[in-house]
């Protein structure tokens, strides 16, 4: 079996690499052309391609013996027009090409941003409702971006009748990865914590990757979308305070109850910004709703699914995240027979 990863050189890209090696599943790893891999550390086994998806156009190549297609690739940074032709844009792009090939299997990376977070109202899973329409102004370029690649590729699977897996990570973390925006707002050296706790729907990159992997490979995933999360997520009081650990970062955190910051930002969003061009992601209610709104998370669909438990327990992802660098793998754990680094 072969896979083809984009944005194979990502935060994330990197470890599904690694993740599928491991379950001697050939990899070709798209990688936009100055990318450096060097030091990832893969076997000579993973054939690299180097494409941007935003202006390629031959990409038919790529696919040649290709199973599976997971696709990460998407513009997290720029702004607004740049992050939609970038994801939604590349996206096209990607899967005309793939119309053209023989693969007919696709994973799809989503996001848990395309959930509408105000309108759920006790448990986040994967029958929450979905944002209708989101605009830039309210929800972000990232989410309109990620609303948009989703939807695109249902509209392909639906005209060519692949097999489609949609899989929707929660906060992904890990080592450079620390700190995630439902910590609330950093103030010099101190945080404002809002709604201390509050469970934070996280999934390490390690954890995640695996989740790929397994997708590619087993097909009780085929037409499935799951929400990716470790479990019911830790305490934002709790992380915070591994995570000021783990960094060495001094300061204070100061609790602030949810319901007295909601309503803040809504009455100040209503009389002071709403006809404001530019507005900080924390005081706009929408956007406050979908990094910090206390709601509960779990991965049953997934582990019903597919039997999945996440490799690494929450010790083990904070050993990984702020611990000493691993250690190299050993040659045998390779299908090329050669060491990389995870």
């Amino acid at each position: 079996m072969k896979a083809l990863v984009t944005g194979a050189n990502g935060f994330l890209g990197r470890h599904v690499v690694n993740a599928l090696l491991a379950r001697g599943i050939e990899v070709r790893a798209m990688v936009r052309p100055a990318a450096r891999v060097e030091a990832l550390g893969w076997p000579a086994s993973v054939d690299i391609v180097r494409a941007d998806l935003r202006s390629a156009r031959d990409l038919v190549d790529a696919f040649a013996d290709v199973d599976v297609l997971i696709h990460l690739a998407a513009v997290v940074s720029g702004g607004e027009d740049a992050q939609f032709a970038g994801t939604v844009g590349g996206t096209e792009r990607l899967l005309d090409a793939m119309a053209a090939s023989a693969c007919r299997r696709l994973v799809l990376c989503s996001s848990f941003s395309v959930y509408d977070y105000t309108a759920t109202s006790d448990v986040l899973d994967e029958s929450a409702p979905l944002q209708q329409s989101p605009d830039v102004y309210t929800r972000g370029g990232y989410t309109v971006a990620k609303w948009w690649q989703e939807r695109l590729t249902r509209r392909y699977v639906e005209k060519d009748g692949w097999d489609l897996t949609v899989l929707r990570p929660g906060f992904i973390w890990g080592r450079g990865h620390g700190y995630l925006a439902a910590l609330g707002q950093q103030i010099g050296r101190h945080h404002v914590v809002i709604g201390p706790l509050t469970r934070i729907p996280m999934t390490h990159v390690e954890n995640c990757a695996d989740v790929f992997a397994l997708a590619a490979a087993d097909p009780r995933a085929r037409g499935q979308t799951l929400n990716i999360v470790d479990g019911p997520g830790e305490r934002v009081w709790t992380y915070l305070s591994d995570y000021m650990r783990g960094t060495g970062e001094r300061g204070l955190r100061l609790p602030v109850p949810h319901w007295l910051a909601s309503a803040v930002v809504r009455l100040a969003f209503v009389t002071v910004f709403r006809r404001a061009t530019k507005v900080p992601a924390i005081l706009t209610p929408k956007k406050f709703d979908a990094m910090l709104k206390p709601l509960r998370f779990d991965n049953r669909k997934l582990r019903e699914t597919l039997g999945w438990t996440p490799p690494l327990d929450y010790k083990q992802c904070l050993a990984r995240t702020y611990g000493p660098e691993p250690a190299r793998v050993e040659a045998a754990a390779w299908p090329s027979g050669k060491a990389a680094s995870i």
